[in-house]
């Protein structure tokens, strides 16, 4: 497996975890207000460190076993693979964005727009790994 695969396994599990934590925490506000809860400076705090500590420890935990993959700049077939998985990522975003656009116009909550945004934002940048991950494993370019 070569370091950008790792690398996107390793992005992948982070940005689960931490959104999914986001994910979980804006849920329970949400039961508990009967509303979605307004955006909160503290909780993109909380989730972010963890992701960046996890993202910057991952990545040097994989690049110990092989530093030369890990510094080589991307060939032809890695280039075409992180343009397929992004646009395929970036069209998912759209449709999120226009859904939760739609939502706002039917719902009025300003607050549910910023929460369904975040969660195209993590759903979306959680497609492009998969698919970076799937297009590596297939040697699809």
């Amino acid at each position: 497996m070569g370091f950008r695969e790792k690398s996107a396994w390793i992005m992948a599990v982070a940005l689960t975890l931490t959104g999914g934590f986001y994910g979980y925490v804006v849920t329970q506000q949400t039961m508990l207000l009967g509303h979605p809860p307004p955006p909160n400076i503290g909780l993109a705090v909380v989730v972010t460190i963890p992701l960046v500590a996890l993202a910057i420890f991952g990545h040097a935990f994989a690049a110990l076993g092989n530093p030369t993959d890990a510094n080589s700049p991307q060939d032809e077939r890695d280039r075409v693979i992180a343009w397929r998985a992004g646009n395929l990522a970036g069209l998912l975003f759209g449709v999120i964005t226009i859904a939760a656009i739609s939502a706002y116009a039917v719902l009025e909550y300003g607050d549910l727009l910023f929460h369904l945004v975040v969660f195209g934002l993590v759903v979306s940048q959680l497609a492009d790994y998969i698919l970076t991950i799937l297009f590596y494993r297939r040697g699809q370019a």
